[in-house]
């Protein structure tokens, strides 16, 4: 008979086992059932409801909101849902995230302020809680570091379709290393004003922008905050399962033909949006579920309507590279680039910033410019027959909206 070890296979099976669940006898109220059957709850959700907490920041409200259902997705990537806002401090970051989390239950979310790499590194290893996943979880981390947002377990839980992810933890002073193992890929969001995330990890997060206007700063001018409304909680927190959902062919290739694809980063763009779209499905499983593969187990199957909300919140959390905040140098070479509007060489722009930095130490600048798709690299010949590089502004960073989703129409 072989021995089971502390590290075997069977083990590894063995909790790997979905745990039993009770029958959901949770019965949807009429008013909540009328509201869905007109495909009006969702918009009731987020332009009444979530303004008794946070007023106005509609679409970054929505956006969130989306993230939170999305994490029930059982068919999603691991980097669809997580979001990070990131805008001035005192802007209002994490009462917004927080007044989206209230409407959920507080047992599938949990909230750490400025946690450190080590406790990131240990939390929730099956070797400490061999229970625990990750898996329609969300994890909120307030006033993220940089340490912590570029940090290889961030990107562990933010990449990959492993069930069990393995981090390699190097201990000081020579001491070899730890491997901590975690289930599942929870939804992260986080908050920072400060921190900026490299192009790996922005590419594994959905960015929000705040509204910083006079008239959304009035709209923070409340006596109080409102409950939110028992019944629809309830309806988030009894009403919603976990379910895989599909996309019909005819859907997908309509998708498929009015995404842009001119872009390398498109290609998980798009895998974000059938994302989005699968999160609105599941919103309205009560009205979507068909049956699985022989008839085994419910699936949801997407509508066109689905499609249409998702596609609108979509282009809400879609970022762009002028939406990343840039070091101060960095910043002043945009603004000459604004101002000029034309092609500079670097010893124009090393003219006009005044003699601040040295032209070997601009290079890079330019360099990394150009790799986040700011700066186009031109290359021309002078009269002379020199190789002449210039510089300009690219067309993303001038287009803050680079293309637009049409509805879905039969």
């Amino acid at each position: 008979m072989t021995e089971i070890t502390k590290n075997s296979p069977e083990l590894l099976l063995e909790k790997l086992a979905p745990k039993k669940k009770e029958k959901n006898t949770y019965v949807i109220p009429e008013r909540i059932e009328k509201l869905l059957k007109l495909n009006s709850l969702w918009n009731r959700i987020i332009s009444e409801e979530l303004n008794k907490k946070h007023k106005g920041d509609i679409e970054a409200k929505e956006v969130l909101f989306l993230c939170s259902i999305g994490r029930l997705v059982k068919n999603k990537k691991p980097y669809s849902f997580n979001v990070l806002v990131l805008d001035k401090s005192s802007a209002g970051k994490d009462n917004l995230v927080g007044s989206v989390l209230k409407m959920f239950s507080r047992e599938v979310y949990e909230t750490y302020s400025r946690i450190t790499s080590k406790s990131l590194n240990y939390l929730h290893s099956l070797e400490n809680e061999p229970d625990y996943d990750y898996n329609g979880r969300i994890l909120y981390l307030k006033e993220i570091t940089e340490e912590i947002l570029n940090n290889e377990v961030m990107k562990e839980f933010t990449s990959g379709d492993e069930e069990i992810s393995q981090v390699v933890i190097t201990k000081q002073k020579g001491l070899g290393a730890d491997i901590k193992a975690v289930r599942g890929h929870p939804c992260v969001f986080t908050t920072t004003a400060t921190t900026i995330p490299t192009e790996e990890i922005r590419n594994r997060f959905n960015i929000l922008k705040l509204d910083l206007s006079e008239e959304q700063t009035r709209r923070t001018f409340i006596r109080e905050e409102e409950n939110y409304d028992e019944s629809i909680k309830e309806f988030l927190v009894k009403g919603l399962e976990s379910y895989e959902v599909e996309i019909p062919d005819k859907l997908f290739n309509y998708i498929a033909k009015v995404f842009p694809c001119n872009k390398v980063r498109f290609r998980r763009d798009f895998q974000r949006l059938l994302d989005f779209v699968k999160a609105v499905t599941l919103f309205n499983q009560e009205h979507r579920k068909v049956g699985g593969l022989g008839g085994l187990s419910a699936v949801l199957r997407a509508e066109p309507e689905d499609y249409n909300c998702a596609k609108d919140v979509f282009m809400n959390a879609f970022s762009t590279c002028s939406d990343i905040p840039l070091k101060d140098i960095d910043e002043r070479i945009i603004k000459i680039m604004v101002r000029e509007d034309k092609p500079l060489s670097a010893k124009r722009i090393l003219d006009e910033l005044g003699g601040i930095i040295s032209i070997q130490a601009l290079y890079p600048h330019l360099r990394d410019l150009t790799f986040k798709e700011v700066l186009n690299e031109l290359t021309d010949r002078t009269f002379g027959g020199y190789v002449l590089q210039t510089y300009t502004l690219s067309e993303e960073f001038k287009d803050k909206k680079p293309f637009v989703l049409p509805n879905f129409e039969e």
